[in-house]
């Protein structure tokens, strides 16, 4: 316990700690003060004194970052905020850099950042339909969302296909920093009507969400593809046929993340953009139809 008496006062002695642009340190501050949180609840009854100033620590801290989030978000909702602004509080909240080849393990402030903005605490559901096929639901780190920006060139005429969008969070992301047509098809009536309220709240009438089985759905806009092992076995394999289909007729571009990637470099039809070797935790960029070889 005095360990953590000890941590809690050098943590409240911060005094830059609720300073506006400190976002990531406090992120920081939120779990060391939640560790210590925990640590004084099972200390005994000596302990509530502490607790309560670490508990007081944590509302502080969540607030202020709370604040910081309505403000960007306002000034997405007013359409007051660019994408390079956007872009720039993100990168000062990530350690990712455009160098190819960059693996993307942890979760970082960004992310906190983009939940935050996006309000995704307020999900309350859960899956409803099951298939062993499909894989749990995780948001992907928004420096794989970057890094897809940075090295996919992205024109006014592309349209960007979330396969497995959850709660919409890539296609917003994406969106919000490339200005390009985003489309989001996810199977779970719960994620989508999420997803689909956040595109509604932002008034993105550029962004759609459309509730299928990724088998059944509308593939024809797409021009690049992104999947984060949204779902294995008989399930991709049909999406895999369905989109090498799309590419007889076009160029498009499939960008994986995760276990996914593995697999896709095992097909003949896909071929890396940068001809490496892909890595579970590097996003891999995919070209496929007339003249991707």
């Amino acid at each position: 316990m005095d360990r953590a008496i000890t941590d809690l006062n050098e943590l409240t002695a911060e005094a830059e700690r609720l300073s506006e642009d400190a976002f990531a340190r406090r992120v920081a501050l939120l779990e060391a003060a939640e560790d210590i949180c925990e640590v004084l609840r099972h200390a005994g009854y000596g302990s509530r004194p502490a607790l309560r100033r670490a508990q007081r620590l944590v509302g502080e801290l969540e607030a202020s970052n709370a604040a910081y989030c309505a403000r960007l978000r306002q000034g997405l909702l007013r359409g007051s905020l660019t994408p390079a602004e956007l872009r720039s509080e993100l990168d000062r909240l990530t350690a990712y850099t455009p160098e190819r080849r960059a693996l993307h393990i942890e979760q970082e402030p960004a992310d906190r950042l983009v939940d935050g903005i996006m309000r995704l605490e307020r999900f309350r559901g859960s899956p409803t339909i099951e298939d062993r096929d499909f894989v749990h639901l995780e948001d992907s780190p928004v420096r794989v969302l970057l890094d897809l920006i940075d090295h996919v060139s992205l024109a006014a005429s592309d349209c960007f296909f979330d396969l497995g969008s959850g709660l919409g969070r890539a296609a917003l992301l994406v969106h919000w920093l490339s200005g390009v047509r985003a489309r989001g098809v996810e199977v779970q009536p719960e994620y989508h009507a999420f997803a689909d309220s956040l595109a509604g709240e932002f008034r993105l009438e550029r962004v759609r969400f459309e509730r299928a089985d990724v088998r059944d759905a509308d593939l024809s806009e797409g021009t690049v593809f992104y999947l984060f092992t949204p779902f294995k076995g008989r399930i991709l394999d049909a999406l895999w046929a369905k989109l090498q289909q799309e590419a007889r007729s076009r160029a498009i571009r499939v960008c994986t993340y995760g276990a996914i990637s593995l697999a896709a470099a095992r097909l003949g039809w896909l071929h890396a953009a940068d001809g490496d070797s892909p890595h579970e935790f590097s996003l891999a960029v995919w070209q496929a139809g007339p003249a991707a070889r």
